[in-house]
């Protein structure tokens, strides 16, 4: 068995490395949808937020600037599967809601991925997805509590 060091050392690149791929699937899914990328995850997200999502939440939830995703959400408005609203609370800011279309594909992706999941995890045990998961989220908060400093 490897030493900790050696174990340590490995478990970084294997996390970016399945990041990549697990990505590159999930962008074939869209794909074979005829959906770009930037659309179909911000159809995915703002289908996982709920009505009324504000814009500049979707961007933070996406991990891009909401400059970034202004060309997306226009491009999903002249489509007619988003519409972006005044939000009553704040002028400035703008709501999305998802129209009967928006949400038919969101759906129709979010299943895709997890028929994908089911794919790739199906004889994975719970106690091992549990393990996993403990750890990754380990490392995450103490990603976060470093960033913080």
């Amino acid at each position: 068995m490897p030493d900790r060091e050696s174990l340590t050392a490995a478990l970084p690149a294997h996390i970016l490395s399945l990041a990549r791929s697990w990505r590159q699937l999930a962008d074939k899914v869209l794909a074979s949808l005829e959906i770009s990328n930037s659309n179909g995850y911000a159809l995915l997200h703002l289908e996982r937020m709920g009505q009324g999502a504000r814009q500049s939440d979707l961007a933070r939830e996406i991990g891009i600037t909401e400059a970034s995703l202004v060309r997306t959400l226009q491009h999903l408005e002249r489509v007619d599967l988003v519409r972006r609203d005044a939000d009553p609370e704040d002028g400035r800011a703008k709501t999305l809601h998802l129209t009967e279309e928006g949400s038919r594909l969101a759906r129709l992706i979010d299943g895709r991925l997890i028929e994908l999941r089911k794919e790739l995890l199906h004889d994975v045990s719970d106690e091992d997805l549990h393990t996993t998961l403990r750890v990754l989220e380990t490392v995450a908060t103490r990603i976060a509590d470093r960033r913080a400093r």
